[in-house]
């Protein structure tokens, strides 16, 4: 009799086993980048520029980095488009973009809150 309940386990477990059911093996996972990155906004001073990666503090003292490139819409605080000329150390910015695992920001578009002390216009 113990062969019989232990037959009988293995078949349980293998009806819940991929290679059992092989409909449920043959699904494609989900692809790496959708498990990368999320929808992310942030608000925030630029306390360093180069190229096309900005360091960002929040009120909050939170550090974060955010990469841009020429596919990323820049706004400023008139409504009148900006380039990345307008992204000064000391300038309040708003950030949307695709937060990744590694915690930089892809930037979507992003929007000059207050010009920098040496950039009033």
């Amino acid at each position: 009799m113990p062969f019989a309940k232990i037959l009988l386990a293995f078949a349980v477990a293998s009806a819940f086993l991929p290679a059992a059911r092989p409909e449920i093996a043959a699904q494609p996972l989900p692809s790496p980048a959708a498990q990368e990155t999320m929808n992310f906004t942030v608000e925030g001073k630029i306390t360093q520029h180069e190229g096309n990666k900005l360091t960002l503090n929040t009120e909050g003292n939170i550090i974060f980095r955010v990469t841009y490139s020429d596919k990323t819409g820049i706004q400023r605080k008139d409504g009148s488009a900006g380039t990345s000329k307008d992204l000064q150390v000391g300038t309040r910015i708003h950030v949307d973009g695709d937060l990744q695992e590694s915690g930089e920001i892809i930037a979507h578009k992003i929007t000059i809150q207050s010009e920098s002390a040496g950039e009033k216009r």
